[in-house]
């Protein structure tokens, strides 16, 4: 199955954005109950997240590994928490339609593992959808704050 992918078009040029995106410590904090970040180095980062999906309910810990591609203008990340149960991929992508709008793409895959992944597959999909809507909305009142 293909991963599910998030747009949002902004009226912001596209060095802009790529500038913003490309660098971690601008988006990763901009996650859904997000609670801190630490850099451990040029590109890998433990993330602290509150984490509500059905009856886990607590902090979890995420450590993201990041690959910047400047041809593509996209930041290609993978993740797995310190206990190994969750696990994850994704991109974060900015293409330029015109010289002065933006599209910004964000994908994500989460996978939980053993018993606890069958149960919670539906609420999953449920996450990923608001995790990657609310980070492109995030991430949008940034760039057009920071255009003005």
């Amino acid at each position: 199955m293909a991963i599910e992918q998030y747009k949002l078009q902004l009226n912001t040029p596209l060095m802009t954005v790529w500038d913003f995106i490309s660098i971690p410590e601008n988006w990763l904090p901009l996650l859904p109950d997000f609670i801190r970040l630490n850099q451990l180095s040029l590109t890998t980062y433990h993330v602290f997240l509150y984490l509500k999906l059905g009856p886990i309910d607590r902090e979890v810990q995420l450590e993201f590994n990041i690959q910047l591609n400047k041809q593509t203008h996209s930041v290609d990340f993978t993740f797995h928490s310190t206990t190994g149960k969750v696990t994850g991929y994704g991109f974060l992508k900015a293409d330029a339609p015109t010289t002065t709008t933006t599209n910004l793409t964000l994908a994500i895959e989460v996978k939980l593992s053993g018993k606890t992944g069958l149960l919670f597959k539906p609420a999953l999909t449920s996450l990923k959808t608001s995790w990657s809507q609310e980070t492109l909305n995030k991430l949008a009142l940034l760039l057009n704050e920071s255009e003005n």
